[in-house]
C-alpha cells in the first residue's frame, strides 16, 4: 500500500495557509518531516493527521478526502456463509478496503504475517486455533492492529477472556456491520 505523502506547499494550499507557516512548523520540530535528496521536505498523511489532532486544527474535507487511506482488513469466519457475507460488505461498502479472508486461525496467522492487516475482524470459536490465542498472537506481533472480536456464543466470560487476550471490540452475532464500520473509523491506534 503505498503511502500519501504531501508537499509543504500542498499541506499549507489544503489548510489555506502561507508554505512559510507549514515551513516553520517543520523546522520548529512542531510537524514531522522528512528532506528528500533534493532538500525539500516532505509531510507523511499520518503524521499531518497526528500534528492536526494534537493542534485541534480541523482538517478540511480536501485533507480529509486525501489522507484516507485504504484499510487492509483481515476477516476470520469458519462460517463460510457469514464470511461471505462479510466479505460482500466490506468489499462493496467502503471500496478502498482490501478485504482479506481466513476461515480458521492457522490461515489468519500466515495472513496477519504477509500482509500485516489493520484491522482483523476475529470470529473467536474457531475449528483448530480458537479466536483467545489468535488474538494474543496478533497482539503481539502488532499493538496498532485493531482486532475486533465476534462470537454468536456470548458470556461474560468469554467476553472478559478476549479483551485480556487483547481485542479492542466485543460483537454478538447478529449485529449491525455499520456499527463495525464505525468502530474500525474511530480506532485511533496506539502508539508503539
Amino acid at each position: 500500500m503505498r503511502q500519501k505523502i504531501f508537499s509543504t506547499f500542498e499541506v499549507a494550499k489544503m489548510l489555506e495557509l502561507s508554505p512559510g507557516t507549514v515551513a516553520n512548523w517543520v523546522d520548529a520540530g512542531k510537524l514531522k518531516a522528512f528532506n528528500t535528496l533534493g532538500g525539500h521536505r516532505r509531510i507523511k498523511a499520518e503524521d499531518l493527521e497526528e500534528f492536526l489532532k494534537e493542534n485541534k486544527i480541523p482538517a478540511p474535507k480536501e485533507l480529509s478526502d486525501r489522507m484516507t487511506t485504504a484499510k487492509k482488513v483481515l476477516i476470520v469466519e469458519d462460517d463460510e456463509k457469514f464470511l461471505k457475507l462479510m466479505e460482500r460488505f466490506f468489499r462493496t461498502f467502503r471500496k478502498k478496503w482490501e478485504v482479506f479472508s481466513a476461515p480458521d486461525g492457522f490461515q489468519a496467522g500466515s495472513l496477519v504475517g504477509s500482509e500485516k492487516p489493520d484491522v482483523v475482524i476475529l470470529d473467536i470459536m474457531l475449528p483448530d486455533i480458537n479466536g483467545f490465542k489468535v488474538c494474543e498472537i496478533i497482539k503481539a506481533s502488532n499493538k496498532r492492529t485493531l482486532v475486533v472480536a465476534i462470537t454468536g456464543y456470548d458470556s461474560e466470560d468469554i467476553k472478559n477472556k478476549i479483551l485480556a487476550a487483547g481485542a479492542d471490540a466485543y460483537y454478538v452475532k447478529p449485529f449491525k456491520f455499520q456499527d463495525i464500520v464505525e468502530r474500525i473509523e474511530s480506532w485511533d491506534s496506539p502508539r508503539d
